[in-house]
């Protein structure tokens, strides 16, 4: 999924807003939107991210070892992958 195909589902599932794209019309562009949807949009937003990053790092572990420049940045990328993955 792209970053439009993800806000865009966000926005649906958490906004009732149906699409991301210009219709031309304020009563279709713009939305009246409560705090809550909002702060749940944002979160799903954050985790989006935060799972696309946890992939990435996750695939670099993956690579041989000693594919890594030095054992201390070996060891820095298994610190932050095992914390991303206490947040996720």
């Amino acid at each position: 999924m792209n970053k439009t195909e993800c806000f865009t589902k966000i926005a649906r599932e958490h906004l009732g807003i149906e699409t991301l794209e210009s219709r031309g019309r304020d009563a279709l562009d713009f939305h009246e939107v409560g705090v809550a949807g909002l702060s749940a949009a944002l979160d799903a937003a954050y985790r989006a991210g935060q799972a696309t990053v946890l992939k990435a790092a996750e695939a670099l572990l993956e690579a041989r070892e000693d594919q890594m420049v030095t054992k201390v940045e070996w060891n820095a990328l298994q610190r932050a992958v095992k914390a991303a993955r206490k947040n996720a």
